[in-house]
């Protein structure tokens, strides 16, 4: 019976090498310890970034516009997950995506909020995820939004198109990031 080798002589010594790096890099993954998981809040306003997991936190210590919009979200049948990113190629800082998915009774909804320092302060950043986790919960408490063409209809009914054809804007949200801004500020002034 002939056996064909894919490694005949003149590859052999290539064929080792490649064997014992395949060998000493599953080796490696084998042994070695899990990467640290990102740990999120046990409610329902999420990420994957640590860095927005601070600023959740933060933003929950300093300001209690800021709790209650996370306390509101804990209470929906919604899970939001906040990410760094840019919306609109870049022309707007923040954005709830017009995604909506329904599983088990929850409806997932994401947030994406430009992560360039160069645009505001710390507590602008703060105040720019409150005003988008205003917008989840203007989602979240409107049953009808179920999907895109929902989420849709009711911002063209409670917001004010953005130029360009970016969205729409609502007065709560302006609000609740004011709010926010002002309570971070207040308390940085101290």
């Amino acid at each position: 019976m002939r056996r064909d080798n894919f490694c005949t002589p003149p590859l052999q010594k290539l064929c080792h090498q490649a064997i014992v790096i395949l060998a000493i890099g599953v080796a490696l993954v084998w042994i070695s310890p899990a990467p640290a998981a990102v740990t999120e809040p046990a409610g329902r306003v999420r990420s994957t970034n640590a860095t927005i997991l601070e600023l959740l936190k933060e933003g929950a210590e300093r300001s209690a516009s800021f709790r209650s919009l996370v306390d509101a979200i804990d209470r929906s049948t919604g899970i939001v997950y906040i990410e760094f990113g840019y919306c609109a190629f870049g022309h707007v800082n923040g954005c709830l995506l017009k995604f909506i998915a329904a599983a088990h009774g929850n409806r997932y909804l994401r947030i994406i909020v430009t992560p360039g320092r160069n645009r505001r302060t710390h507590e602008q950043l703060i105040a720019l995820v409150a005003h988008e986790m205003r917008h989840a919960l203007e989602v979240l408490e409107s049953k009808e939004v179920v999907d895109v063409p929902t989420m849709e209809a009711m911002y063209r009914r409670i917001g004010t198109p953005l130029a360009g054809r970016l969205g729409h804007e609502t007065a709560e949200a302006r609000a609740a990031g004011d709010a926010v801004l002002a309570e971070l500020l207040a308390k940085r002034m101290r």
